[in-house]
This record gives C-alpha cells, structure tokens and sequence, in this order.
C-alpha cells in the first residue's frame, strides 16, 4: 500500500492566494527524473540534475507555485538549495533525498521569507496524501486539478498506480509547462526505472502540444517504493509498463484538453508511417499548425490544414495513398472526398474530443500525438499573463 505523506501551505505566491506549497514525503525510493531541455533551465532543474547523480533514493518532493524560480542566477539557485534544506531538517532526512520543483513566473526571485515559512507549515501538518487537494497546490494557470489513481493485480497481489500534474500553456516538448509526478508501490530498481521512463514520456508528456513552447521548468518523476512487495522483473516488466504509461498518458491528455482557453482535446493517430519516430512527427508537425488548430476552434473541417502540415516536413509521401479521417468522415482517399460538411463540422461542435485519424500507407509505423484547438481566450490569458 502507498503511504505518502502531504503537507500543502499558502507562502502568498500566487495572485489567488490559494495553497502554493506542496510537500510530499515518502519511504526511501527508487525513482526516475526527466527534465526540460530548454537552455534556459530553472534552478529547480539545475539543483535537482546535481542531486540525481549523487543518490539513488529520494523521499521527499517539494513544490512552489507562482514562481517559476527561473533565469534568477546564482541566487535563484542558492533558494532551490535552500528549499530541499528546509524540507530536510524539518523531516529529518538527508538533503539528497528532497528534490526541489517551482513553477510559475519566469525572472522573479523567490520570497524566500515567505517561502520558509510555507515550507514550514506544510511540514508540519502532513496528512495522508489526497489527490484532489495535491493537484490544486501545484496549478497556476490551470482550470482544473489533475490527478490519477488506478489498482492492479500481479501474482495475486494488488498494487498501486497514482499521479498528479500541472500545466496549460506553454506546452510543447521537450516537454511542457508541466510538472507531473507518478508513485507506484512496486519494487522497481532505477536503472529498470529509467528504461521504462524513457518509452513512457515519449508517449505521454513528450507526445502533447499546446502552443509549441517549451519552457524552462518542465519535470516529470516516477517514484516505485516498493511497499506492495511485488519486484518487477522481465516475465511481469511489459504489463508494469503498460499501467504507467496509461497514468502518464492520462494526465499528458488532462494537460491539453486544459490548454489555455481551449476547448477541444484533439487526438491525432498516424498510422502506416515508415516507422514509429515518421509517425510521431507528422503528428507533432500537425498539432504544430496554427491554421489547423484555429480551424479546429471555429468547427472547420478544412482537411487541407492537415495535409499541408504534413507536406511541409518534406518526406516524399505519396499522398495519392493518402487516406484521411475525421471522426467517422472520410475526408481524403488520394483525392478529395464527398462528405457532409455541415455534419462534419456538427461532429467538431458537438464533441469535446476528436478523433483524427491519417494513413499513409507506407510502413507499419505508429504513433498518437495530443494537441488542442487555439482560441481567443488564450491571447487574452497569455497576454495578460504578468499584468
């Protein structure tokens, strides 16, 4: 069973002045960390590259929101120390074990008097972890908590699957303005763990478009604390791995369908490619067009944003085999199809999620990428952001 502790607190980080601090503590456990890869990386990530390579346990994740914490210089990361500190000597463990997330405004220093004292509160008021409430500590511009919880069986024991994550905007790999964090009660080493992190955050977090930003402090951690007492191994590895990665895709698809004023999940499946990464991009190149997404908002069924995408990548398809679905409408078979537009843009109205599927019938290659319609709301909120 997992047994996380929680403790949430309000430093007055956040305009809203709702709770700005999370702290999560937990066993000594096995974990895997991927990163943004943004030049410009927040101190949080910075600190917590340098705690990775000194221990292969962590028990303690602390999180600040409403401050990115981010191209703040050397003192931006003296504060990010000064985080995992104060977590460490108010639960007694070792410093290396906390690992240290800010998300929010970019180029403002931390608060660090207000910082303390919420990291204290929180600390000293652990409970039993709930989802809902963790999730909210962590949003910013997010309208709503994103969490996940799931039980399995394995040699007729059950264990345990959940998550929780951020983000809205500025979403794009490699990987979002997100942070996610996955705890599994499985007893999984690291290096098994960051195999299986590898494939999983190419499905989830690194398969998900918003407005193709990439930002500074984009995190994603799965922690195994083996409190079920089931030990992975390779007869029971690939259906560990397909549970996870469901939770990581899960909260990846919370993610877009939260974009920024969006108000479509849009699912793009690419089918037949050449091979698996052929499949990937033309999903991203497509997720990446703005025309298409803003078609997408004004319920447009205009096919040719999609094609178009696809042919600027230059990868000699032979669209005369091209087939092309939206929902259940044809909309391309090597040359332009009669359909019903006007139920077709019916379709696009009517349903919060769409289905786009594309072959290109030229390999067994396979991928699902996750994008959103863009709308006016969002130029409102990001031009607003900061006043």
């Amino acid at each position: 069973m997992l047994e996380i502790k929680m403790g949430v607190a309000k430093a007055g980080l956040k305009p809203s002045g709702e709770e700005d601090i999370l702290v999560l503590a937990f066993k000594p456990s096995s974990f895997s960390a991927v990163f943004t890869q943004n030049s410009l990386a927040a101190a949080p990530v910075i600190y917590d590259r340098q705690v990775i390579k000194q221990t292969d346990k962590i028990s303690a994740i602390v999180v600040n929101s409403g401050n990115a914490n981010a191209a703040t210089g050397k003192r931006g990361l003296e504060n990010a120390k000064k985080m995992a500190q104060l977590v460490a000597e108010n639960l007694g463990i070792p410093q290396n074990q906390v690992l240290v997330f800010s998300t929010g405004v970019i180029g403002v220093q931390l608060p660090m008097d207000k910082v303390e004292k919420g990291i204290n509160q929180a600390c000293k008021n652990l409970q039993q972890l709930d989802l809902e409430k963790a999730a909210r500590a962590i949003m910013t511009t997010d309208s709503f908590p994103k969490y996940y919880s799931s039980k399995h069986t394995l040699n007729g024991k059950e264990y345990s699957i959940v998550g929780i994550a951020k983000g809205a905007g500025m979403i794009h790999p490699n990987m979002a303005t997100m942070l996610a964090y996955v705890f599994t009660d499985l007893d999984i080493d690291n290096e098994t763990l960051n195999t299986l992190m590898k494939d999983i955050t190419a499905k989830s977090f690194n398969s998900i478009d918003v407005d193709g930003c990439e930002s500074t402090n984009d995190s994603f951690v799965i922690v195994a604390t083996g409190e079920s007492g089931i030990k992975v191994s390779e007869e029971n590895i690939a259906e560990v791995k397909e549970n996870i990665e469901k939770a990581a895709v899960e909260l990846a698809k919370m993610i877009v369908k939260d974009g920024e004023g969006a108000t479509k999940l849009i699912q793009i499946n690419v089918h037949s490619a050449k091979e698996n990464e052929e499949a990937k991009k033309v999903g991203e190149a497509i997720s990446l067009s703005n025309l298409f997404k803003t078609a997408m908002f004004g319920n447009d069924p205009n096919w040719g944003r999609i094609l178009s995408a696809v042919g600027q990548l230059h990868l000699d398809i032979d669209f005369s085999k091209v087939k092309l679905y939206l929902g259940d409408f044809l909309l391309y078979d090597g040359e332009p199809k009669e359909f019903d537009r006007e139920k077709a843009s019916e379709y696009l109205k009517t349903h919060r999620e769409v289905v786009i599927d594309l072959y290109l019938n030229r390999g067994e290659g396979e991928w699902t990428y996750y994008t959103c319609d863009l709308t006016y709301e969002y130029i409102r909120i990001n031009a607003e952001y900061t006043t």
